[in-house]
């Protein structure tokens, strides 16, 4: 792979072992590295800077902006700039809306609005519309906004029944109650029989955790309250101790009536009231994408047959290929999940929950 800033190569100089890679959340992104040294050939790296990384098949596997560059001088390397990059999403965070209202009856009518009035002519910014992608959405009482990013108000919209919104490095966006699933042509097999099977796996584990987790979800709208209850979760959980109950209440401007409330609570504690049962392991194989299932066979770990994952996060660091061009080892998360699922729900991560207030 190769990385470009402005359509410029700058793979020959960016240091060995500083390039690191994530995709996680609803096709959230960040990448950075270290370019050395600086002050020759013209090299120069700039906040708001296009960054794209190509694979060897000509492809763009991602896509987004410089959002800050730390010059240094080291006397090992002389005059060098660690470069951090976020995701297409990051251009949305410095977009804002000026003074904005519609009546749209669905936070999906409302999405559509707002890109076409703020996104469908930016041709710099090569974000694509497609009607279809935006779906219905939570019914509201129209929605206005003053003064917030663009990443805010897609994140207001969405809030009001638990929708994402992402971009694709081709520039497509969607705003969608779920993301769809895709199969991936890739197993883990401990066994070493099935067809397809990941053969350099350096590390293996599996991780039960409820960090995020909920069961009860209370929603405070405008001027009423809602609330969601999975009793069979709750009865689940209490059997390892105390009630069962893990609560969580959000604020949720856009509703207006109780049944809306309750539906937005309802909506929401789908994204979050499963118990989370992870695998981690890490491979140096490409073409692992966010949002594959995967299938695990590995009955040391009370895996048995092909268990169906869903991969959630993706963390990828350069490793040496005595070539000039980039090979990563990957760190993959995937979460258990249903053969039959076809689209899924991501949890916010806290990145995610910390960079929409400061929005």
């Amino acid at each position: 792979m190769r990385i470009y800033l402005n359509n410029s190569d700058i793979t020959d100089r960016i240091a060995q072992n500083s390039v690191r890679w994530r995709r996680y959340g609803a096709f959230r992104s960040d990448l950075s590295f270290r370019l050395e040294p600086l002050f020759t050939d013209g090299l120069s790296a700039e906040h708001g800077m296009r960054a794209y990384m190509i694979n060897d098949f000509s492809q763009t596997v991602w896509s987004g902006v410089v959002t800050s560059v730390t010059r240094e001088y080291r006397s090992d390397t002389g005059f060098t700039a660690s470069v951090r990059c976020g995701g297409p999403e990051a251009i949305l965070s410095r977009r804002a809306v000026g003074s904005f209202s519609t009546d749209a009856r669905t936070t999906g009518d409302a999405a559509k609005t707002v890109f076409l009035l703020y996104l469908s002519n930016a041709s710099d910014e090569g974000f694509l519309y497609n009607p279809a992608l935006f779906t219905t959405g939570a019914a509201i009482q129209g929605y206005s906004a003053y003064g917030k990013s663009l990443a805010r108000v897609f994140d207001e919209l969405g809030a009001a029944d638990g929708s994402r919104w992402w971009i694709l490095p081709d520039g497509t966006f969607f705003f969608m109650s779920g993301i769809p699933v895709t199969q991936s042509s890739f197993c883990v097999d401990f066994t070493e029989t099935q067809s397809g099977r990941l053969t350099d796996i350096t590390s293996f584990e599996t991780v039960t955790s409820a960090d995020g987790y909920r069961n009860v979800q209370f929603v405070a709208g405008n001027g009423v309250t809602g609330e969601a209850t999975n009793s069979a979760e709750i009865s689940r959980m209490s059997r390892f101790g105390g009630t069962g109950r893990y609560e969580n209440a959000v604020s949720v401007p856009l509703v207006s009536t109780v049944a809306e409330a309750n539906a937005a609570a309802a909506n929401i504690l789908r994204s979050y009231e499963e118990n989370s049962f992870r695998a981690v392991f890490t491979t140096n194989t490409d073409g692992i994408e966010l949002f594959d299932r995967i299938s695990i066979n590995a009955p040391q770990f009370g895996l048995y047959g092909l268990t169906p994952f869903t991969v959630t996060e993706i963390a990828a660091t350069d490793r040496p290929t005595g070539e000039k061009k980039l090979a990563f080892t990957y760190s993959v998360t995937a979460k258990m999940s249903d053969a039959a699922e076809q689209y899924v729900r991501p949890a916010e991560y806290w990145t995610e929950s910390l960079s929409r207030i400061s929005r």
